[in-house]
């Protein structure tokens, strides 16, 4: 499997593509295209093109929830003339609408035009892309120190009420060594995550990770999610995005972490 970074908060250095506090990754696997999210604007698109990709070869747009920093995009990608008509993998609630602050923070479509544009397949089960490849769908809360935690509020049957993101899900890829993990925020808590993708695939060892965390604060959340991460000997670890230096740096200190940058390029056997 690869992986290209189309977007992220930061850039590899000398590498001169566009930035945004937003995430999008281009993933190949079996002949099969992926995109796991479409950034904030069209920033992505552009880094695409830079790289020589072809967007336009798309099989499947997957969502790993519903906020605008990972499906700002969406609308400008699906003005693009593909060679078939791209399929849209979803929690069905990443359609929902979410505010915060009287700000709009969900995704810029609605599923009506997008079922015009797409095969839209909502769901929340779990779905195997490839023999390989497998969209984790709702991840179960089940670690005590990652319990649910609401982002502003969404709406949904007429009720307003707070987002705990049932939405923000993961992938999963079942290498030859062992286990491979992409997120976009982790909302659902990365070590609630990894344990249900060990459940889900059978795989015990988890050899990389690649996604933001969504932890900010070095506070007793942070820190024992450190000390999971470090119980994991996860050997390739690409934390990003909405995860901060303070966090970044006491988790090296711990397990060592990699670099993340649009341009980065990984290759998972």
């Amino acid at each position: 499997m690869r992986i290209r970074v189309l977007m992220d908060n930061h850039t590899e250095i000398d590498v001169y593509y566009l930035g945004e506090p937003a995430v999008s990754y281009w993933i190949e696997i079996e002949d099969k295209r992926f995109l796991l999210d479409c950034g904030y604007s069209n920033a992505f698109l552009k880094n695409a093109q830079a790289m020589g990709i072809h967007i336009t070869d798309l099989d499947t747009i997957i969502l790993s929830h519903g906020h605008n920093d990972h499906t700002g995009g969406l609308s400008l990608l699906l003005e693009e003339n593909f060679k078939n008509k791209p399929t849209l993998l979803a929690h069905p609630d990443a359609l929902l609408p979410k505010q915060m602050e009287h700000l709009d923070i969900g995704m810029p479509c609605e599923a009506q035009s997008l079922a015009q544009k797409c095969h839209l397949h909502l769901t929340k089960e779990p779905y195997w892309l490839t023999q390989k490849l497998v969209f984790l769908g709702e991840i179960p809360r089940q670690v005590p120190f990652e319990p649910p935690m609401s982002i502003g509020t969404t709406c949904q049957n007429g009720q307003k009420q707070p987002d705990f993101l049932a939405d923000d899900t993961a992938l999963a890829y079942v290498g030859k060594e062992g286990l491979y993990i992409i997120t976009g925020c982790s909302h659902a808590g990365i070590c609630n995550i990894i344990q249900y993708a060990k459940q889900l695939t059978g795989c015990k060892k988890v050899c990389g990770l690649l996604g933001g965390l969504h932890l900010f604060d070095l506070d007793e959340r942070s820190q024992k999610t450190i000390d999971f991460l470090a119980k994991e000997q996860i050997e390739t670890l690409y934390p990003c995005h909405c995860t901060s230096f303070a966090v970044r740096a006491a988790l090296h200190a711990k397990t060592p972490v990699q670099e993340v940058g649009v341009g980065l390029c990984l290759d998972w056997a």
